[in-house]
């Protein structure tokens, strides 16, 4: 019984005194309405008692005083309840002081009721802040004050409105004195407990703050910004300059813990920062005590407090990001030497094996074009197609090679699809016949037509789809269909097939085959060799296309690769050379040529075709010699090989450049390299050719240059 009475009353007591609690409202605000409802309750506590005593002795007009009062003090905290804080506490102290007046004035000054103004005194300090709202109380304590005098000037010392004995007075008296300090005590200790949960506070926020300070991840100094000494620094600080104690650090000057370089940098910005500029941010080098250097991140703000400029530094150190910043540069620069050792490597690499391979394939298309026993052109049959099945394999690698540096450029050309196509077939069917296969072509008939593309990659897509499938089938047919899809009056789209009826591909490994270096199956690589590049190579090449390779295939069930390209109609109708009718190329007489080859073979190969084509030829075997042939006789054109012993093709040119500028220069070249025409152009050559060299483009390329001197 005794505990649910203790609960109700403290129930009663929380319902009273957080009255008007609501969500949103500040902290102040909310100390303000619990300490005006806790004067209100002590205030109606006081009428509750003072009622019942009054009552018991037989004052009804006291009584009705402090319950007219009493109705008051409700109402205020009514209105208080109703956030309207300020009316409450105005009708409160309004209605304290005229009771305190009237009923000292019905039961007179011997009654003692003006005692009560001591604790009044107090409830005032208590309900308005003197921190924050020291106006509004010295407002309060005057019109206290003012209320006060007015009771002991108009109020009787005694008074015979009601029946007061000398007993009674006495007893009003002592009660008086006994509620005013109860009252004094209870306010006092309220008081002592909100100055000390003040205190308490203070410090809690104190050493919140602190926490913050010496956890931060940044080294903070407060500076004094006349003087730029150190007035603090937090934890952060002293590890990070390895200090052990603050003193170390406070009280020196900031320019001591300063790399030297970056002192009277750090001057000029806390001279500018001092003067009015924002903040300023930015990297600067420190030195720690033991003498190491570290860079920071840094900070630098200024701001006042009592009158007195500081400036904040906050420093982040940031010298794994630096020595990272160092690692990752030295990483790239080795990263780019080895690629520029890469693509010398294979620059030279393919000189080296383009040179041999020029001999091999210029001397069997010499052998073809010449008289030869019908029982050799098997051979010479074998020696041209193993020696272009060797270039292949090397282009394989160079492309890979560029296409991964993303260096591949399509050209942009006019080539006759339906033509290039049947030369493709041409290409494939003797050797797909030769296997005992059936090859068939299916080719859109509307494709008579000139489009703008680059054959040459074109070329090697369709090669490479071919060669896979002549490769992979046994028996059965392969299948070259090009079909025309869309079109209008500037583009057309075309799609390409190569079907094959050969061993297939299992489904698990449609996407493996077209990563580098990777075939279906290991006894595949084992059973029908290659590099494993072709088939990634040329999804990559369809990808400058815009388009994509796509396959349908079935294990033992043969292949079908299949892509779309759009291509854009030329408007224009070039000259075409047959690469096939090459002895009925129109001969050059009258055009003289100087060709430096330090190669035999390559020399003794590109004479022999020119001299085919009625060109007077000049030979010399290294670039000191080109020169001095070129100062004695007159050319039309010069094909210059690259890499001479004595003097190089460049370094020949350049001399030769000093004698005639105009004349046209072909670089004559195995290289390989990037951005390989813009420096050829550069270097002041009018164009290259490839070794091994198609003898149509070589005649192409020398009928466009001398043509003008022709004319």
């Amino acid at each position: 019984m005794k505990q649910k009475l203790l609960y109700l009353g403290w129930s009663i007591y929380r319902d009273i005194v957080y009255s008007g609690l609501d969500e949103g409202i500040t902290k102040e605000h909310r100390k303000k309405i619990i300490h005006f409802n806790t004067f209100i309750l002590l205030a109606l506590l006081v009428n509750f008692f003072s009622v019942i005593s009054y009552f018991y002795h037989k004052l009804y007009i006291s009584a009705l005083i402090n319950i007219t009062s009493a109705y008051f003090f409700l109402l205020a905290f009514w209105f208080g309840s109703r956030r309207k804080l300020e009316t409450g506490r105005i009708i409160a102290i309004i209605n304290l002081n005229l009771y305190l007046i009237v009923i000292s004035y019905i039961e007179g000054l011997r009654a003692g009721e003006y005692l009560l103004y001591f604790p009044y005194f107090l409830v005032l300090t208590f309900v308005v802040s003197i921190r924050r709202n020291a106006r509004e109380l010295l407002v309060v304590y005057a019109i206290t004050i003012i209320s006060s005098l007015v009771c002991l000037k108009v109020c009787p010392y005694m008074n015979n409105v009601q029946v007061i004995n000398e007993a009674l007075y006495s007893r009003l008296y002592s009660s008086s004195l006994v509620i005013s300090l109860a009252m004094t005590i209870i306010f006092s200790y309220a008081i002592l407990r909100v100055n000390k949960d003040n205190e308490e506070a203070i410090m809690q926020e104190k050493k919140f703050g602190d926490t913050i300070f010496n956890t931060s991840l940044d080294g903070v100094f407060i500076i004094f910004s006349q003087t730029t000494i150190i007035a603090s620094c937090n934890q952060r600080a002293l590890e990070m300059f390895e200090v052990k104690e603050k003193r170390e650090i406070e009280g020196s000057h900031i320019e001591q813990w300063f790399d030297e370089d970056h002192i009277r940098q750090f001057n000029s910005i806390e001279e500018a920062v001092s003067s009015g500029s924002p903040n300023w941010q930015g990297e600067l080098a420190f030195t720690t005590k033991t003498g190491r250097t570290f860079h920071g991140y840094v900070s630098v703000a200024p701001f006042s407090y009592k009158d007195t400029r500081y400036t904040k530094i906050s420093i982040l150190d940031v010298s794994h990001v630096k020595m990272t910043e160092f690692e990752l540069m030295k990483a790239k620069e080795k990263a780019e030497v080895a690629a520029k050792a890469k693509s010398r490597f294979l620059s030279n690499m393919s000189h080296e094996l383009r040179t041999p391979l020029n001999g091999i394939i210029g001397a069997s298309n010499l052998l073809l074009q010449e008289e030869h026993l019908p029982s050799q052109k098997a051979q010479l049959d074998i020696l041209q197609f193993s020696s272009r099945h060797m270039m292949l394999l090397i282009n394989d690698i160079l492309d890979y090679n560029k296409i991964e540096a993303g260096k591949l450029e399509l050209a942009a050309l006019p080539v006759n699809i339906k033509h290039f196509i049947e030369q493709v077939a041409s290409q494939f069917g003797g050797q797909a016949i030769t296997k005992g296969l059936e090859f068939k072509t299916d080719i859109d008939e509307r494709l008579d037509m000139e489009l703008i593309t680059d054959e040459t990659r074109l070329n090697q897509v369709l090669s490479n789809l071919l060669s896979n499938a002549i490769k992979f089938t046994h028996e059965g047919k392969i299948t070259l269909a090009v079909r025309k899809l869309f079109s209008s009056s500037s583009k057309v789209t075309v799609q390409f097939i190569v079907m094959d009826t050969g061993i297939g591909i299992p489904r698990n490994k449609h996407r493996e085959i077209f990563e580098s270096f990777t075939q279906a199956d290991v006894n595949t690589t084992r059973k029908y060799g290659g590099t494993g590049l072709g088939l990634a190579i040329t999804k990559k090449i369809l990808n400058q296309f815009n388009s994509d390779l796509l396959l349908e295939s079935e294990e033992h069930k043969g292949s079908a690769f299949h892509f779309t390209v759009e291509l854009k109609i030329n408007e224009n109708t070039p000259r075409y050379i047959s690469e096939e009718n090459i002895g009925q190329l129109e001969p050059l007489q009258g055009v003289k040529v100087l060709i430096a080859e330090d190669n035999p073979v390559n020399l003794s190969i590109a004479k022999r075709f020119l001299t085919k084509w009625g060109i007077a030829v000049s030979e010399a075997t290294n670039g000191r010699e080109a020169v001095e042939q070129f100062k004695r006789e007159e050319y039309d054109l010069l094909l210059i090989d690259l890499e001479m012993p004595e003097m190089d093709g460049a370094a020949a040119l350049r001399e030769i450049r000093k004698l005639n500028g105009t004349i046209p220069v072909v670089a004559f070249t195995a290289a390989v390299y990037d951005n390989m025409k813009t420096d050829l152009l550069q270097k002041g050559f009018t164009d290259f050719i490839h070794k091994p060299f198609r003898p149509g483009e070589l005649h192409s390329k020398i009928t466009y240059l001398v043509a003008p001197l022709r004319a």
